[in-house]
């Protein structure tokens, strides 16, 4: 984690990450700002960054006959096929909802409401565009190509993502930083996508 901060790799981190990170925290506090604090929102996504880095692990960890991730999101066999392609892609795209809707009703269990809907909402659906459209559709990130790669072996799995999470926790592939300014559009439809379902008091 320490090389993040250095004088070769600070640079790079603040060129590929800044600009998407800081935009979807302040969209992020400005859907909750009339009713949580900014602080609690920033606490919320954090939680979230986490999960989702956690749950994407777990779901590799898990036995092969019930591992749908791993079946269908790792399977490359017949991907020339449109039909098979488009169907793993509805697939993956239910299982990405899914991790955020077992968010939701972990803190339902727990009596927990710490992160707001909104924020859940908020990051699942960019979470979840990212990983379709940008990754899978248009392979925008070497990284989630290399994650693919090694995801056969499980003591190999590397890039699950969010990027800052696998330099913290040493499942980054190399010491490289994954450029996220093609994410910017995901926030931003993400953003409107919660105002319309959400409606919150913005001014």
């Amino acid at each position: 984690m320490i090389h993040l901060l250095t004088k070769n790799t600070l640079p790079h981190l603040i060129c590929h990450q800044f600009i998407p990170g800081f935009t979807f925290l302040v969209l992020g506090i400005l859907l909750t700002y009339k009713t949580i604090s900014p602080i609690r929102t920033a606490l919320s996504i954090i939680l979230i960054f986490l999960y989702s880095y956690f749950i994407h692990k777990l779901f590799h960890h898990l036995p092969k006959p019930i591992n749908i991730h791993m079946f269908i999101h790792h399977n490359h066999k017949n991907e020339n096929n449109s039909f098979v392609k488009y169907t793993n892609l509805f697939i993956e795209c239910l299982m990405n909802i899914f991790f955020f809707v077992l968010f939701y009703y972990i803190q339902q269990g727990l009596s927990n409401h710490f992160v707001p809907n909104i924020i859940i909402f908020y990051y699942g659906f960019v979470y979840t565009t990212i990983h379709i459209i940008n990754y899978s559709i248009f392979h925008c990130s070497k990284a989630h190509v290399i994650h693919h790669k090694t995801g056969a072996n499980i003591n190999k799995t590397c890039n699950y993502g969010p990027d800052v999470l696998d330099h913290l926790f040493k499942t980054n592939y190399d010491e490289k930083i994954e450029n996220y300014n093609h994410i910017l559009l995901n926030i931003i439809f993400a953003f409107f996508a919660s105002y319309y379902v959400f409606k919150p008091t913005i001014v």
